[in-house]
């Protein structure tokens, strides 16, 4: 796409921010949807075959782009997609063309491929008609935004001829993305208000602060206690999954994951300590 590439891939840079494009997929914090597979493939063959798994790599990034144009704009986060929105057909296209060399027209993958990335924009069409959000619908459907991302998963499963192991990988897999997506929701708090953005988090806010309270107070009071221990009780079963499917190094993964966790939340703990001493100076200024 000579004509378009410069502003493409321009949008593309403006997504990674201040890192290389290539740093943004693998950046500590970001979803693994690059690792899932490799993991995945480690515990089946002693050396993943590099070149598979390089295709399924270039697949999974073009897939995240076209979930990513889509997405903004549906969020009303757009940064310049609208103009660019013809440039779907090529991220889709690559997203699906690397698998064709592995899996001719009527191998089981295309079901599995079909039946995933339908479900995927069915629970995000669903997902964006939510006024508030509870627990069953966060984890049914708001908490699977990256849930696209099992497609990479079935290739590998398909690919090394274990099937069977879609499904708790799938299971890890759900898991996995409503915790990554909790932990954006309740440290991105703030700019979730402020851009009123929906989020399981702020339904949960209204729904357990006083009538009266401002969601900054109970943030404060309770809420931030209470969204870190849900994540740690989801790290618990996150691990025990883990230690079923028997690979380390997501075993690894989520360790460090943990010890982000807790200090994320010794950071903001100490940040809401000084908002509330702020808060209880202006409120004697006020008196």
């Amino acid at each position: 796409m000579p004509l378009t590439a410069a502003p493409i891939d321009a949008w593309m840079r403006d997504l990674a921010g201040d890192l290389p494009p290539a740093a943004y997929f693998t950046h500590p914090h970001a979803f693994p949807m690059l690792l899932l597979p490799w993991w995945l493939a480690q515990t089946l063959a002693p050396a993943p075959d590099a070149p598979f798994q390089s295709d399924v790599i270039y697949s999974t990034m073009n897939g995240y782009y076209y979930i990513r144009m889509i997405d903004n704009l549906m969020d009303g986060h757009a940064t310049g997609e609208l103009p660019l929105l013809p440039a779907l057909g090529f991220f889709h296209t690559r997203f699906a063309q690397p698998y064709y060399p592995y899996f001719p027209a009527a191998h089981p993958f295309w079901p599995a491929f079909e039946a995933i990335w339908f479900q995927s924009a069915d629970q995000t069409i669903q997902d964006g008609l939510f006024e508030t959000i509870d627990l069953a619908q966060f984890m049914q459907i708001s908490g699977h935004k990256v849930g696209a991302g099992k497609i990479p998963l079935a290739a590998v499963c398909h690919y090394y001829q274990r099937p069977d192991l879609l499904a708790p990988w799938t299971a890890l897999f759900e898991l996995l993305g409503c915790w990554h997506q909790m932990f954006n929701d309740l440290f991105g708090w703030q700019k979730d208000l402020n851009n009123q953005t929906r989020t399981f988090f702020l339904s949960e806010a209204q729904r357990r602060k006083q009538p009266d309270e401002p969601v900054i107070t109970w943030v404060m009071r309770e809420g931030i206690g209470w969204g870190v221990e849900l994540l740690q009780s989801w790290l618990e079963q996150l691990r025990e999954q883990a230690d079923l499917l028997g690979s380390p190094a997501l075993s690894d993964y989520l360790a460090q994951r943990s010890q982000a966790l807790s200090a994320q939340h010794a950071t903001i703990a100490q940040d809401l300590q000084q908002m509330a001493a702020l808060l209880r100076a202006a409120a004697r200024i006020k008196d």
